[in-house]
């Protein structure tokens, strides 16, 4: 097969390929210069082409210079706060959860509820029942929240809007919207040109993409001002509201239809050129990716996601073990040198690891017995623990063997 393929790529100019291989597409040079890799994004050229037309529309202009800033508040909350029962005195709830049980809709539906690690109450009563750090991340709140990454064929939405504002674990807030705005945009980032243009910034992984809120502010959007424009978006938003929304490898559905039907009016775009894009994209190969001795037919799991810059998905214990085993050589790599040890364990690498929370302890300790190193951090991060004795502080031997034993007595196999 791999010498059938090459002979067929050799002796084809262009168009379709022999033998089913495909097709041959020529990128401009200047375009990849200037970092555009779309068509490696996509099976179809007309996909790359309709992509690259969006992201450059000069009628539309990207969230950036619409004063529109999406927000990656999934690392804060790691950092200084933690899961919560629903609803205790100075928690708040936020958007998490990708996978096939939450965030069905285009109408956000927050389904964790998070409170600061540190709380001084007599902190909370003076400040009328919240604690002031939370409102400094609650000042990012937003009426519309964007994917901070989805798998491709089990995800649903790229964003979400609600008369309610929330942050995310997981999605990008957008604050300075009103509701109506943030509706009219939800409706917008999930049609067919609002995906094509997310997509075109795949970051590491084509079945798991992850979006920087950098890369983000660079989409391209209607201008809400028009009141018309909005109208008709937001109007969208509301019929759509209720409406379950299939996972993407579903294919052709009614709330699609209705989203890109609304941009086409908005806009006055030739609304059979979306619905042939959209069914362009249903059709493309849900790319899966796939560990050592893993096999398709056996993996159909639905999948969360934890946000890291971006995010990862939660998975089986052997593809954890391999993201653990990736980004803590990542951490070893290019972690900052010498005494800074606020610096060193400020990595986004290392935050990675703390974000995946309990599964990840077990692999600390396994590197913390074969090579003794700074990870008490991450470990009381994750565990709240703090087996270390005040008299072998800053001794790295004596800490090492106060988390070993700890792990020892936890049931860890150390």
């Amino acid at each position: 097969e791999v010498d059938d393929l090459h002979q067929c790529l050799n002796n084809c100019g262009g168009g379709s390929i022999p033998n089913g291989w495909g097709e041959v597409h020529y990128w401009p040079a200047e375009r990849i210069a200037a970092g555009d890799w779309t068509p490696g994004v996509w099976r179809s050229p007309e996909l790359a082409l309709a992509a690259a037309r969006f992201a450059n529309d000069s009628t539309m202009q990207t969230l950036e210079a619409a004063g529109l800033s999406p927000q990656a508040t999934g690392q804060q909350l790691r950092g200084s706060y933690e899961p919560a029962a629903a609803g205790p005195p100075g928690s708040f709830p936020i958007l998490k959860s990708k996978g096939t049980n939450a965030q069905t809709r285009i109408q956000s539906q927050p389904d964790e509820w998070w409170i600061p690690k540190i709380r001084d109450e007599s902190v909370r009563e003076a400040n009328g029942g919240t604690y002031p750090e939370a409102d400094r991340l609650l000042q990012k709140a937003a009426h519309l929240l964007i994917t901070a990454g989805q798998d491709n064929s089990t995800g649903r939405l790229t964003a979400t809007a609600d008369d309610a504002q929330y942050i995310g674990n997981g999605w990008m807030p957008v604050a300075g919207l009103s509701a109506a705005e943030a509706k009219a945009l939800a409706v917008f980032l999930n049609s067919t040109p609002g995906r094509l243009q997310l997509m075109c910034n795949p970051g590491k992984k084509l079945e798991f993409p992850i979006y920087s809120a950098a890369e983000t502010a660079n989409l391209r959007i209607p201008n809400l001002q028009d009141a018309g424009v909005c109208q008709i978006l937001a109007d969208c938003w509301e019929r759509t509201k209720s409406i379950p929304v299939p996972q993407f490898r579903d294919g052709e559905c009614e709330v699609r239809r209705h989203w890109d039907a609304a941009v086409a009016q908005a806009m006055n775009w030739d609304a059979a050129e979306l619905t042939r894009l959209r069914l362009l994209l249903h059709q493309e190969p849900h790319v899966r990716g796939l560990g050592y001795n893993q096999y398709g037919d056996a993996i159909e799991a639905d999948i969360d996601s934890l946000e890291t810059d971006g995010e990862s998905p939660e998975t089986d214990a052997a593809t954890l073990q391999g993201q653990f085993a990736v980004l803590a050589a990542e951490w070893q790599r290019n972690r900052p040198r010498g005494q800074d040890l606020a610096a060193m364990t400020a990595h986004p690498a290392y935050q990675s690891i703390i974000g995946m929370g309990a599964a990840a302890v077990p692999w600390i300790l396994e590197s913390l017995a074969a090579q003794p190193d700074h990870w008490f951090v991450a470990l009381h991060a994750i565990t709240g623990a703090d087996p270390v004795p005040p008299a072998a502080r800053g001794r790295l031997p004596e800490m090492v063997a106060a988390w070993l034993d700890w792990g020892r007595q936890q049931g860890y196999r150390v």
